[in-house]
């Protein structure tokens, strides 16, 4: 769970809560948390979902940095917008 009380299945599945994702993003307080969001800050399985962890640095809603909260650092550094 997150702090805001977002919640997932086990298989990182948010259906349950959102059936449509693309229709959630659109939605005006959605678009207000990505405006006035200066950070976030992830745990390392929600940040594991991602098939491919360097699509955050161009694709992901949120266009701020990125804090991944883990045990062990990282073998590759991620990609960072613009580089």
């Amino acid at each position: 769970m997150s702090l805001d009380g977002f919640i997932n299945d086990r298989n990182g599945s948010v259906a349950s809560l959102y059936a449509d994702l693309e229709e959630l993003r659109i939605t005006e307080p959605l678009q207000e948390a990505i405006k006035t969001t200066g950070a976030v800050v992830m745990g390392r399985h929600a940040f594991a979902m991602a098939e491919n962890p360097d699509l955050y640095a161009g694709n992901y809603e949120f266009q701020v940095p990125v804090f991944v909260l883990t045990h062990k650092p990282p073998k590759n550094i991620q990609k960072r917008r613009g580089t």
